[in-house]
């Protein structure tokens, strides 16, 4: 393939895959930052194997498996010091849950019944409930039939049925627990004001 012909092809893979590619790695990513890293080096490999890449619609799968692989490597290269963070945003979550509205407090069980699933699964669900594959793009992109996507994607989304349900039955049983110390405190407040003497 000739420079300009190369970089033409290039333009226009994209242009037209860009916008997905960054939605992809702003889902996944931990911080935009490493959003902005993972698309970047994504179309800097497509750029080094565009003779590699597919035509038409199969060249979007490609760059999201590319995309899959970076964050992959990206993880591996920053998992040490991760640990206390995550801790962290727990404790914030967890305090965050106590005072949040019934819809934002359904987001948060949803996104930790999520993060319960297995990366595959969770993958398989997000591929298609927030990038919107069909079952023959996530067949693609996971290189498998569309029989077998089918089938992944159904008992990913019974374990995601399964996290929801012990998330939504510990939700309850914390906030019993919460309720119950409130009224002990109460209760002993109201038990130490009777015993002063008047």
């Amino acid at each position: 393939m000739e420079g300009s012909q190369r970089e033409d092809r290039f333009r226009a893979l994209y242009d037209l895959s860009r916008p997905l590619v960054i939605s992809y790695a702003l889902r996944r990513a931990r911080t935009p930052e490493d959003a902005a890293d993972v698309v970047a080096e994504t179309f800097t490999i497509a750029w080094r194997r565009l003779d590699s890449i597919p035509h038409g619609d199969a060249a979007l799968p490609w760059l999201l498996v590319t995309a899959r692989h970076v964050l992959a490597n990206m993880g591996r290269r920053t998992d040490r010091g991760h640990s206390l963070v995550a801790r962290l945003s727990d404790e914030f979550r967890d305090a965050v849950s106590a005072s949040v509205a019934p819809q934002d407090e359904r987001a948060l069980i949803a996104t930790r019944a999520l993060g319960r699933l297995s990366d595959r699964d969770r993958e398989v669900i997000m591929l298609v409930a927030w990038e919107g594959f069909s079952d023959k793009d996530l067949s693609e992109l996971l290189r498998c039939s569309p029989a077998a996507a089918r089938i992944r994607l159904h008992r990913a989304r019974a374990r995601l049925v399964d996290a929801l349900a012990d998330e939504e039955s510990t939700e309850k049983q914390s906030s019993a627990e919460r309720h119950g110390l409130s009224m002990d405190s109460a209760n002993l407040g109201t038990q130490i004001a009777e015993e002063q003497p008047t």
